[in-house]
């Protein structure tokens, strides 16, 4: 089993178990959407470990890697940004959507972004 069928079955465990923890609230009616989408992940899951097309599964796999990537390349500048709040301020450039960092107390500058995009912001 790859990764993608790992997170496939994890998941799958994870949607029957809330489920059974949901049906004993009031919102009784997810119980039965969970379910059906518990038994198709596992199917999935399955189809995929047993599947002899090795190459059609691989690209899966490395197409769910590179989303997974992104996600951890995404949250590591968040966190980044996050740890540098007290010294520096960050903006985001409409033209190209690139983070800017600037350093905090300058007043009112003129950014200007590497796209050619020029911003006034108070720091």
């Amino acid at each position: 089993m790859d990764e993608f069928s790992k997170f496939l079955f994890w998941n799958a465990l994870i949607c029957f178990a809330l489920s059974i923890a949901i049906y004993l609230t009031p919102l009784r009616g997810l119980t039965g959407l969970l379910e059906w989408l518990a038994i198709f992940q596992f199917i999935f899951c399955f189809f995929r470990a047993f599947s002899r097309n090795g190459s059609a599964r691989d690209t899966e796999n490395e197409f769910y890697l590179q989303q997974v990537q992104k996600v951890k390349a995404a949250n590591d500048a968040r966190k980044d940004r996050f740890r540098q709040r007290k010294d520096y301020v960050f903006f985001k450039c409409p033209g190209c959507k690139t983070w800017i960092r600037v350093p905090r107390g300058k007043g009112k500058i003129h950014i200007n972004c590497k796209c050619g995009y020029t911003l006034y912001r108070k720091t």
